[in-house]
Formats: C-alpha cells, structure tokens, sequence
C-alpha cells in the first residue's frame, strides 16, 4: 500500500476512488442541508472520471501533498481546484 506521507512534487499518481472519509462527509453534509455538500467528493468524482492522473504540485508544512485540476462544469464555467491526498486507499503511483 503507498504511503502519501513519502510523495513529493513532481510524483504522478493515479487516483482510483473517493476517499471513505469525503463520502462521509458528503452523507453528513446532506443530511444537515449544508450549502454545497459533498463538493469535494463531487470534485474527486469528476476528476476520476475525466482523467485520474495527477501530479503533486507541493508538499504543505504538515506534509501534506498537493494536486490542482481545472475543470469544466457543464455550463461552461472553469473551476480551479487544489486538493490534498492524505490517505493510502484511493490512489496508486502512475507509471
């Protein structure tokens, strides 16, 4: 199982799946009505979909790694999103 606690820039992972623990929040989010439940999962969803391959971009001062991705919403809209991995379950390295 990779560690993400070992990735650096320039690291080219494949994401596979939505972490358990945005999918919680998603199903938490929901159930209380709060304003944009589950947008990073939904965020996480779409990359997957549309391409999984990412590369980190830097490491944070807690060690935490860092990915961005533009998307496209469906109306046109670009998005600009800076995401974490800080789990070992959703993600492999990329060859």
């Amino acid at each position: 199982m990779p560690d993400w606690r070992k990735l650096k820039p320039g690291d080219r992972i494949r994401l596979l799946t939505v972490p358990l623990s945005d999918l919680k929040q998603r199903a938490h989010e929901l159930s209380v009505g709060a304003e944009m439940a589950g947008s990073t999962a939904d965020t996480l969803e779409r990359i997957i979909a549309s391409d999984p391959i990412i590369i980190i971009v830097h490491v944070d001062e807690y060690g935490a790694p860092w990915f961005r991705r533009k998307l496209v919403a469906d109306d046109g809209t670009v998005e600009y999103h800076s995401l974490t991995v800080t789990d070992e379950d959703s993600w492999e390295f990329a060859n």
